[in-house]
């Protein structure tokens, strides 16, 4: 099963702004998404109703958040630093936000 994962425009550009380093364990992680078409904890873990988590810990925490928009697709909605234990709520607005354009 091969699972078409790609990136939301504005999470695109928040992933370039990570280090190379960063960039690669995500890539790593990406790779299983597509092959499997799911994440298992601790690289992945669903956070709300229609929203899950890339889960990276390399020089800090970092994580994706995406969607499944149809059934074989992905949409990676946006990208972050966590900074706190919690997944701070204007990062899951921004992912929502983004949500909307590909569910009409």
């Amino acid at each position: 099963m091969s699972i078409k994962v790609f990136f939301d425009n504005k999470a695109q550009k928040e992933f370039k702004e990570f280090a190379e380093t960063v960039q690669m364990k995500f890539d790593s992680v990406l790779k299983t998404l597509r092959e499997s078409g799911r994440l298992d904890f601790p690289d992945g873990r669903k956070i709300d109703k229609n929203l899950y988590e890339l889960r990276i810990k390399y020089q800090g925490e970092f994580r994706g958040l995406y969607a499944y928009i149809i059934q074989s697709q992905i949409v990676v909605l946006h990208f972050f630093r966590k900074n706190t234990q919690k997944t701070p709520i204007k990062d899951l607005k921004t992912a929502k936000r983004r949500l909307k354009f590909y569910e009409r």
